[in-house]
């Protein structure tokens, strides 16, 4: 099976959350091989060996692991996680807000899972805050019924995406370094056997360098804590807006 074709069996969360950071991380790697061998017949393949690699051993799995991995520590962190806070009556949302999202929270999970009053919560701010996870996962498996949740989908991505890359960070930083090393390494190996060093060569190592260089800076400046933060709020406040969309079985959707 080719790449392309291994691409078309993977779904779009998978491939932007999961994959994605992790082939981000490692591009590096093979950075000092494209210097030393631009010309190399067997490029092309070279890079397809790479994906596919990354792809069916490595990627997925790694991606998902790496962002799991650091996920509680970072909802422990915030106070907890985006959609809960949401609902918490001492939550960032003014009362206004909260009343009209709890009044229809609690029309879309039923009266089988109630929304704790204010006294409540404060009473026992733990089972509080597992009705609210619950609810969270009723929303969640909900949405995936719903048509009009393009939007929902890409924030889900953009949150799985930064969660996995904060994972991933200090690997994806030490392969920033080994590609620099290896970078010099080749220059160096280049001039001591005489090879030929032309215009276009070097321009094919600065593009590497500069490359590399804005890989190392990505994840070392953006790829923190609070880039992850954002875009979790951003779905939490997304996902809650799916409960004014009527229900698949609901007939304003003109299904019985």
């Amino acid at each position: 099976m080719g790449v392309a074709a291994l691409l078309g069996t993977i779904d779009r969360y998978a491939w932007k959350a999961r994959i994605r950071p992790v082939m981000l991380a490692l591009l590096p790697v093979p950075l000092p091989v494209v210097a030393v061998a631009p010309e190399w017949a067997n490029g092309g393949r070279l890079w397809a060996l790479v994906q596919l690699v990354g792809l069916l051993l490595l990627a997925e799995p790694l991606g998902r692991a790496r962002g799991k991995g650091v996920e509680q520590e970072l909802f422990t962190a915030w106070g907890g996680k985006p959609s809960v806070q949401l609902l918490r009556w001492r939550g960032p949302m003014n009362r206004t807000q909260l009343g009209y999202l709890r009044t229809r929270v609690q029309r879309i999970v039923g009266d089988s899972l109630p929304l704790p009053s204010e006294e409540e919560e404060e009473a026992d701010p733990t089972t509080a805050d597992e009705v609210y996870e619950t609810v969270g996962t009723v929303l969640r498996a909900r949405a995936r019924a719903l048509s009009g949740t393009g939007l929902l989908v890409e924030h889900n991505c953009e949150y799985g995406f930064r969660r996995n890359a904060l994972g991933l960070r200090n690997w994806a930083l030490t392969a920033a370094v080994f590609g620099t090393v290896g970078l010099v390494g080749a220059a160096a190996w280049a001039g001591a056997v005489g090879a030929g060093i032309g215009a276009g060569r070097i321009v094919l190592w600065a593009a590497l360098g500069a490359m590399d260089l804005a890989l190392f800076t990505f994840w070392y400046v953006t790829v923190r804590p609070n880039w992850v933060e954002s875009a979790a709020w951003e779905y939490a406040r997304q996902l809650y807006e799916t409960v004014n969309i009527p229900d698949a079985t609901s007939p304003a959707t003109g299904s019985n």
